[in-house]
């Protein structure tokens, strides 16, 4: 904080231009890091001297598709030697995928379950899909069949070692796998009971730095060699595991895994809680009896935790974790995203993000501009606001009074965001008066004038167009005597 004297008054300056520790609940306000939020949504900090709230969502269905999405995937695969793809789409039973040229959903069949999430693998000779209720499936750009000889309920795909492994759904702790290189041949002595009586079972598949990674919801294991004869399975974690299929997902050489204890990171030997330190009471809303819905994603270097809060059955928030801003990383809630499954996609050499919604029959594109666009024609504003920790200016015992403050932003974005409120002394947030703005500073007059001994600040997006604050200067005027007697805050009208 800088001061500056102008006549008889002295006037104190407190500046915050570090926004990037992020949201953090574990740890009481007084002794939070002055660049972190107590209460924030939709915004993110990766730069030192830059907050903006979060890029938008566009659903690519122009109406409503039946049901929800159970499924995205993008199949790659060669049309008599010619370089294909399809955004594979499993949707209320349905299975087929998104024409972008059409701008419909083609459908290859269906008849399948409705809630079920339909999982995807790639093949050396064509695509195959396995929900654990109804027979696998192939498909080959082509031709749609049953997927021979395997398992009648299989789930959960993972091609490695060139074997198809998977589990079926009444043998839930047994892996099964089939013929190197061939999907369709499945020998009775190709299986592994996985702590078979165990009272859980196996929920999630992952190969892993040429491992297989076999999740079951109580305890973690991994499946070494490339034969019958030569394969060994080693148990890693007898209480630690994942709590659904699309509950794991990896970031360079670590597994990001959704556990019934928090949200961990694996590095192949060993779990660390990476909820526990600074988001304990987020993790405590959580929904737990429909936290196997939870889905992991990765991109832009982020890992997006896609969670049910607050009693929701299905996932309406995603927990972004920053690994880029120190050992423990930074945590950024997004809530209202309500997200079944990711995939990412490929046009015009760009790679975009897709996500599939949890409750309605809408494809998403994520980071699509700066605005939430629905089906409705107008768009709308990204749920985004960020609040400080309440300052006391290293004077608690000291009252302040402060007229005005300055944001701010980066030219050209959101020209009538954010908009700035403060609370005084732990009250309500109130708007404050913008007296002028150009294309970089908004200055804004307090309405409350009372003196205060705790500020706190908020921005908070108005109007659809996302915003970027570089900081926030305030000026204020200290009482020239502390407030305390005997080193205790003296009580209004008290001795």
């Amino acid at each position: 904080m800088a001061e500056v004297t102008e006549g008889h008054r002295r006037y104190r300056h407190w500046n915050i231009r570090d926004f990037t520790a992020g949201y953090m609940d574990g740890i009481e306000e007084n002794l939070m890091s002055e660049n972190a939020s107590k209460n924030c949504n939709g915004v993110i900090s990766r730069y030192i001297g830059s907050l903006e709230s979060r890029r938008g969502q566009k659903v690519v269905n122009g109406t409503d598709l039946p049901g929800f999405i159970q499924g995205l995937y993008t199949y790659y695969y060669k049309d008599n030697g010619v370089p294909e793809k399809k955004l594979m789409v499993a949707q209320n039973g349905r299975i087929g995928y998104w024409d972008f040229g059409q701008e419909q959903f083609q459908e290859i069949e269906d008849g399948y379950n409705t809630s079920a999430p339909m999982l995807f693998e790639t093949t050396v000779n064509y695509l195959v899909g396995m929900n654990g209720i109804e027979a696998p499936w192939k498909w080959d750009g082509d031709s749609f069949s049953a997927l021979d000889n395997a398992p009648s309920k299989a789930k959960f795909p993972v091609l490695h070692t060139e074997k198809l492994f998977c589990v079926d759904s009444d043998e839930p702790s047994t892996l099964r796998w089939s013929d190197n290189f061939q999907p369709e041949q499945w020998p009775e002595v190709f299986y592994w009971d996985i702590r078979r009586g165990d009272g859980d079972e196996i929920t999630c598949l992952k190969q892993f730095i040429g491992e297989l990674i076999i999740f079951k919801r109580r305890s973690t294991h991994t499946l070494k060699g490339i034969s019958l004869d030569d394969m060994q399975l080693q148990e890693l974690d007898s209480m630690m595991g994942a709590v659904g299929p699309r509950a794991v997902a990896q970031y360079k050489n670590q597994l990001f895994v959704v556990s019934d204890q928090g949200i961990q990171r694996f590095n192949g030997i060993k779990f660390d809680n990476i909820s526990s330190l600074l988001i304990p009471r987020l993790w405590e809303r959580v929904n737990k009896e429909y936290l196997h819905t939870a889905a992991v994603g990765v991109w832009d270097e982020l890992m997006w935790f896609a969670l049910p809060l607050d009693g929701a059955t299905t996932n309406n928030t995603v927990l972004i974790y920053d690994l880029s801003q120190s050992e423990q990383g930074a945590w950024w809630p997004w809530e209202g995203m309500n997200i079944s499954c990711f995939t990412t996609y490929p046009h015009d050499d760009f790679l975009y993000f897709y996500t599939g919604h949890s409750s309605e029959g809408k494809i998403v594109r994520q980071y699509e501009g700066n605005k939430d666009i629905g089906f409705a024609a107008e768009p709308q504003a990204v749920n985004a606001y960020w609040e400080s920790k309440y300052f006391d200016f290293d004077a608690a015992g000291t009252e302040k009074k402060t007229k005005r403050a300055f944001v701010e932003t980066l030219p050209g974005e959101g020209t009538d965001n954010p908009l700035l409120r403060a609370s005084q002394d732990y009250q309500d947030y109130e708007d404050l008066t913008l007296e002028r703005k150009d294309d970089m500073i908004q200055q804004y007059r307090f309405i409350n004038r009372d003196r205060w001994r705790y500020l706190s600040i908020r921005f908070e997006e108005i109007e659809p167009g996302g915003f970027v604050v570089r900081g926030i200067l305030v000026p204020f005027k200290p009482k020239p005597k502390p407030k305390v007697r005997g080193g205790f805050l003296e009580l209004e009208g008290g001795s």
